[in-house]
């Protein structure tokens, strides 16, 4: 006989008699449950067809005429709620799809490890793995996302959808590392959405959240709805807002408050406010500290591809901090405050855009906050390899409003400016052309121009010594003085050191001297000499007849 033929009529009368029986025994039937799916009956409708269609087994069509009273199998009538436990229920297994992969991603789908593709299909028991710069965002048949981090593991194990209700299940193991989710919300019952560690079982039916094992220690960050955590040891529910941080051997606590999203507002200057242009690698760029942080994490995805992981950096400074192979474009940041116990906070999320190729030649000379003291002053960089021209611009301001001279299409990787700039601070700075077009200039170099050394006042030139004497300088300064019988000062027969605004040094040979004065600023850094002055040392005519009398007188 075939069990899902219609009963025959004693077959009928025994089923009638034994729903009787149990409903006597057991009382009226039970109240729906909170996880019942309700079928609405339609013409034709019975225990034991509905149980071929949506159940698990055909021993399942007595419980199921037991579970909603039902006393006349065959003539249900039409609109009938009939309420089903979505634990009976007969699911179909429905593909996960890989949408976007970054990185080194593998997978094992039963033949081993390999590269896993961007439109792949997985199903269950497929197993993924992460390097620590790869990622990947997996797309289930409802519409939800799962994005796996960098140096994860994670297994599918189920994925089902109900055949009755149409709600999906979702059953993931991650083994380690990180993952974050978002579940698309649905009033249909007996959705599940459940991921799995060593440490405890996070379950949501529609959410956002993520999950990441370190060890055997599980944390669970809610940004949206509710996430219910639990082990052997216990449960605990964490509402939008909250994560917990549980092990194995412990019952999860009570849920703390995730820290705010840092303000990205303080942001250098240079690049303004975001969204902005980056135009340095690696990306640092220091943020305002957010109160209890420990660290602070930076995640970069291409503006047009959310699901992609193209810098994850975490640092123990307020910073976001970026990779520095991130290719020019126009990125999704987010940053988030990490707290002492390693709960991840809300996302600051902005645009912004990195336009830093081909990256600027190395600024040489002058080097930053020195001074240069020549009265022509050479500029160098370093090369750059297939440059078309490079791009040099020296102002009397940060800004560069003032700017003093600008020259492109230079062919060398050196510039020596002739005219002489009077004294203060200046700034430079280089670019240059590739075949990938014109790249951002280089860091600001500032350099400062000393005023010339102080003139001398007119000699004092005593029958022995030789006194000079100068304008003072700052507190702290030195000076060097130099005499020299040649103009070019090549090798200066006299040199001294003094701490004074004055030299008196023993008078020099009578003739022809050239003087010149520098000022060694806080007695370290020397600026330019002065301008070479002349000296007469006059010939003491007296004293060499004094000398010459002995000798004449013995004559």
């Amino acid at each position: 006989m075939n069990l899902l033929a219609l009963p025959n009529r004693p077959i009928r009368r025994r089923a009638r008699t034994l729903a009787l029986i149990l409903a006597a025994l057991l009382g009226t039937a039970p109240a729906a449950a909170a996880q019942d799916f309700i079928y609405v009956a339609k013409p034709g409708d019975n225990p034991w067809n509905l149980t071929q269609r949506y159940l698990k087994s055909i021993d399942y069509w007595p419980r199921i005429q037991h579970y909603n009273g039902i006393t006349e199998p065959n003539s249900i009538p039409t609109g009938t709620r009939i309420r089903i436990p979505h634990a009976w229920m007969r699911g179909e297994t429905v593909l996960a799809h890989v949408v976007d992969v970054n990185g080194d991603v593998a997978c094992d789908i039963g033949n081993g490890l390999e590269p896993v593709r961007s439109g792949m299909a997985l199903g269950p028991d497929a197993l993924i793995r992460t390097d620590a710069n790869g990622s990947l965002t997996l797309e289930f048949a409802d519409g939800s996302r799962s994005l796996i981090g960098g140096g994860s593991e994670l297994r599918i194990r189920t994925t089902t959808r109900l055949k009755a209700s149409g709600a999906q299940q979702v059953h993931l193991d991650l083994l380690r590392g990180q993952v974050e989710n978002v579940v698309t919300p649905s009033t249909i019952g007996g959705r599940r959405f459940q991921i799995e560690t060593p440490a405890a079982v996070a379950a949501v039916r529609g959410t956002d959240f993520r999950i990441a094992l370190d060890a055997d220690r599980m944390r669970a960050e809610t940004l949206s709805g509710e996430v219910a955590v639990r082990n052997q040891r216990g449960e605990a529910r964490l509402q939008a807002g909250t994560g917990i941080a549980t092990a194995r051997d412990e019952r999860p606590g009570r849920p703390l408050p995730l820290l705010p999203a840092p303000a990205l507002d303080a942001l250098p200057e240079r690049i303004e406010r975001l969204p902005e242009r980056i135009e340095r690698l690696p990306v640092r760029l220091p943020i305002e500290a957010v109160e209890g942080a420990a660290a602070y994490r930076s995640r970069f995805a291409p503006r047009d591809r959310p699901g992609v992981l193209a810098s994850d950096r975490q640092s123990n400074t307020a910073e976001v901090v970026g990779n520095a192979d991130l290719p020019d474009g126009r990125y999704q940041l987010k940053v988030r405050a990490i707290g002492t116990q390693g709960l991840g906070g809300l996302d600051a999320v902005r645009e912004i855009e990195i336009d830093a190729r081909p990256e600027p030649p190395f600024p040489m000379s002058p080097a930053h906050e020195t001074a240069a003291i020549d009265e022509r002053i050479a500029f160098a960089w370093a090369q750059t390899p297939d440059a078309h021209a490079y791009h040099f611009e020296l102002a009397g301001d940060a800004g560069f409003q003032n700017q003093i001279l600008r020259q492109d299409d230079l062919s060398s990787t050196s510039l020596v400016v002739d005219d002489e700039l009077p004294p203060g601070d200046y700034f430079w700075r280089v670019a240059v052309s590739t075949d990938e077009g014109r790249g951002p200039y280089s860091d600001i170099q500032r350099f400062r121009r000393p005023p010339p050394g102080p003139t001398a006042e007119p000699p004092e030139i005593g029958d022995e010594t030789l006194r000079l004497r100068w304008r003072e300088g700052n507190q702290g300064d030195s000076y060097q003085v130099q005499l020299s019988r040649g103009a070019d000062f090549a090798a200066p027969e006299h040199s001294f050191d003094t701490n004074l605004a004055e030299l008196q040094a023993p008078r020099p040979e009578p003739g022809t001297w050239h003087v010149r004065i520098r000022t060694l600023e806080g007695g370290v850094q020397p600026g330019p000499w002065s301008k070479p002055q002349l000296i007469e040392i006059p010939h003491d005519h007296w004293r060499a007849l004094w000398i010459l009398l002995p000798i004449l007188l013995a004559l």
